[in-house]
């Protein structure tokens, strides 16, 4: 894939495939309410590695990160094995988030074999609870507290997987608790917070929240998923969000992602990239490059 200039070569930490044509994805299902993400017509249907290489050509992009994406729901090794069949015969994805339901009676089995597949590097369970109930993924708004729910976190570690964390700000509070129970799992908080509330007061929440859950070393930010809660985003409004979770978190403690193909519903890939560059021009060269790509290849072992 072309860059514009090695020195800003990016690891996508957040990328998605589909394939509408040969299997079940539920959250696409068009009687589904609609959801954060609006009307979610323009991607329903297939995104494979070639509609990515298309939409990112020339940005930059080295590596991928595929996180979990909701296939066949009933049978989550499904997309593992797919995922693992695609990266064999096109060269990506790099690494795998996968899923699971840590709350599994049998979920240790579950856990063993993602974790047999090369690629896979962690587990995605979305835990994002709100009073709204379009805006609600998880079965509870406490699960990080249910005791099966945290025997099943205890496995990670373990098998050398790390957490892919989403979730929205009023359970952070929970998240950091469980990174101090577990300083050994790397926990990953995906789209810089799910920042579903942009008025004055749910940003100063989001803003005390994010820096008390940065107060665990073991927890990075990915900055994605930029139009999740503005849809209109522009650069003026994205930027100073971005910059308060790389201070809070710090160059060492932050990675970036495009979250493709759901963010084409609210931009395009270039303006995308064009913001994470702009998020990092005034860092130094060793900062710059371990947000855009270094800390990427070390939490998810590229």
């Amino acid at each position: 894939m072309k860059t514009f200039d090695e020195d800003w070569a990016i690891v996508d930490t957040h990328q998605h495939f589909q394939s509408l044509s040969d299997a079940a994805y539920p959250w696409l299902d068009p009687e589904r309410p609609e959801p954060l993400e609006g009307d979610l017509s323009p991607i329903r249907r297939d995104y494979l590695p070639a509609d990515y290489r298309r939409d990112m050509e020339g940005l930059g992009i080295v590596k991928t990160v595929h996180v979990q994406n909701g296939r066949n729901p009933h049978d989550p090794l499904d997309e593992t094995r797919w995922l693992s069949a695609l990266a064999e015969r096109e060269g990506m994805p790099d690494a795998i988030v996968a899923h699971a339901d840590l709350a599994m009676p049998e979920v240790g089995r579950l856990l063993e074999a993602h974790a047999a597949f090369p690629r896979v590097r962690g587990i995605r369970q979305i835990l994002n609870w709100h009073d709204d109930p379009r805006l609600r993924s998880a079965p509870a708004p406490d699960l990080m507290e249910n005791a099966n729910w945290r025997a099943g976190f205890a496995r990670l570690a373990p098998l050398g997987l790390s957490f892919d964390l989403q979730l929205y700000w009023p359970q952070f509070d929970m998240a950091l608790a469980l990174a101090r129970a577990f300083p050994e799992t790397a926990i990953v908080l995906e789209h810089f917070g799910m920042v579903a509330d942009r008025s004055p007061e749910g940003l100063a929440s989001w803003r005390a929240a994010m820096k008390r859950l940065a107060g665990s070393a073991n927890v990075s930010v990915k900055l994605s998923g930029f139009g999740l809660g503005d849809p209109a985003w522009t650069a003026d409004s994205v930027l100073p969000l971005l910059r308060h979770a790389i201070d809070v978190f710090g160059p060492a403690r932050t990675m970036v992602g495009t979250n493709m193909p759901v963010d084409l519903i609210f931009a395009p890939p270039s303006r995308i990239v064009s913001v994470i560059r702009a998020a990092v021009a005034d860092l130094s060269e060793d900062e710059r490059v371990a947000v855009l790509r270094a800390n990427a290849q070390r939490i998810y072992r590229l």
